[in-house]
């Protein structure tokens, strides 16, 4: 049981440790894409561990959470170019009511289906988890992307003054 929790402790502090050079360093589509992709599996991993899930839960859950989440991605993408499609229009001089309307009109959509996605995982998760596992996936489902944001912050900061300090070198 040590050399398991051990181990899964291994393996997430290396995928999280490429998840935040992947999203610190890299901007193109592909990295960041990556990057989701590792989150993602980051995230099975902790929270395998810290629900203290059987084989037979994750085998339940995995491929849920992994198509869930996947589609959620694909729905984010699309809010993204929306967004900067919306951006585009409020930088002109005198803004199409109508356009604007629709966009704003597709964003909300699309919210609304992530919301759906989640309530979704939410009841998939309560068919396959106890009380207890349940109460322990609200506390890791926050304090999971909260520490993540904290990281990621934290190595932006880094980097900025890495980048500084060669600057000051030169």
């Amino acid at each position: 049981m040590k050399r398991r929790y051990i181990l899964s402790t291994l393996i997430c502090l290396l995928l999280l440790s490429s998840v935040l050079s992947a999203a610190v360093q890299d901007e193109r589509p592909q990295d960041r894409r990556r990057a989701r992709e590792n989150m993602r599996t980051l995230w099975l991993l902790r929270m395998t561990r810290v629900l203290e899930l059987t084989e037979e839960q994750t085998a339940k859950i995995f491929p849920i959470v992994s198509r869930i989440e996947k589609e959620k991605g694909e729905i984010y993408l699309q809010v993204g170019k929306l967004v900067r499609e919306l951006r585009l229009i409020l930088g002109e001089e005198e803004p199409d009511q109508k356009e604007l309307k629709n966009k704003i009109d597709k964003i909300k959509e699309l919210r609304n289906l992530i919301q759906k996605k989640d309530e979704e995982l939410e009841a998939r998760m309560e068919e396959n988890l106890t009380l207890v596992q349940r109460a322990k996936y609200l506390m890791f489902a926050s304090n999971f992307y909260r520490e993540l944001r904290d990281n990621l912050e934290r190595a932006r900061i880094q980097r900025e003054r890495q980048r500084q300090k060669v600057r000051k070198d030169l």
